[in-house]
């Protein structure tokens, strides 16, 4: 059986490395496809493809930000390109000269793109090590949707254990409900003091029977839930089929309620809509 997962999780990773400082923020919340949005410094953007495709091989669901980092260090072997910096800092004297109170930070001049050269093959390493740092941000962001989604499983069977304590009433309802007719109906003609055929009795009794019967929802009610359970047991991703599953609760509940011919039964029907609401909720959640 594969985990369940949330599709809510967030993940930070830093390493340091020769070239510089490399890192990666990774947040997911719920979404009904797999939505990808990633920020990358200009100069990586070239790796945008690699990156959402390894997102993609690990994430089924859920909207993924991803916000990648990198201070390049002074001591990483880089070459500067010359005439580019010399016409940054053209400007930059330009601005200052307008703006004297203006603060500039010389960090930034690195960011800019082409200004730093790059050996080939310390550029090589740096992508390798762009993309190992992904997959670790990656693994942590799963772990806490898979720890999440153990947390709403467990919720769930909960739910679903009272939702059948709460279908209780209704399967009593059931075994009684020619009874409570007749005596229902028996009770408005001794208040009218009507006399009724006998016969004609028992064919209105059934036919009011046979309107507030609920048997068909109760047993797909129960159907259900056994189904929710297969679901939850199964693992893997479940979070669509348990919302289609929630709609169908959802439904039987509401004819259920439209049917009930007592109180309790109006009250079992509320209980039970509020119930499936919570479930409803969580199971928004799931991948």
């Amino acid at each position: 059986m594969s985990s369940i997962k949330s599709m809510t999780g967030f993940a930070s990773v830093r390493i340091n490395l020769p070239q510089g400082q490399l890192g990666f923020d990774l947040k997911s919340v719920n979404s009904r496809y797999l939505e990808i949005n990633l920020k990358l410094p200009d100069n990586f953007k070239y790796l945008e493809g690699r990156l959402r495709s390894e997102i993609a091989a690990q994430v089924l669901r859920g909207k993924v930000e991803v916000v990648m980092l990198f201070i390049p260090s002074p001591r990483a072997g880089l070459a500067l390109n010359e005439p580019l910096l010399n016409a940054l800092a053209g400007a930059l004297q330009q601005i200052k000269d307008k703006v004297p109170q203006g603060n500039i930070d010389l960090m930034q001049l690195l960011l800019y793109p082409g200004v730093i050269a790059e050996n080939a093959a310390l550029r090589d390493e740096l992508d390798a090590a762009v993309l190992n740092a992904l997959k670790q941000a990656l693994s942590e962001l799963i772990e806490q949707r898979r720890h999440e989604g153990e947390r709403l499983q467990h919720v769930l069977l909960t739910k679903l254990t009272a939702l059948e304590y709460a279908l209780c009433p209704v399967t009593q309802a059931l075994n009684n409900l020619v009874a409570q007719e007749r005596e229902r109906l028996q009770r408005r003609l001794d208040e009218l003091k009507i006399d009724v055929d006998p016969a004609r009795l028992e064919q209105e009794v059934a036919l009011l029977a046979q309107k507030a019967d609920i048997a068909e929802e109760h047993d797909r009610l129960h159907s259900h839930i056994t189904a929710a359970r297969n679901i939850l047991q199964q693992g893997g991703s479940v979070g669509k089929r348990l919302d289609f599953l929630m709609q169908e609760f959802n439904r039987e509940a509401n004819t259920l309620a439209a049917k009930a011919s007592s109180l309790e039964l109006t009250h079992t029907a509320v209980e039970l809509k509020v119930l499936i609401e919570q479930m409803r909720e969580q199971v928004q959640n799931l991948e």
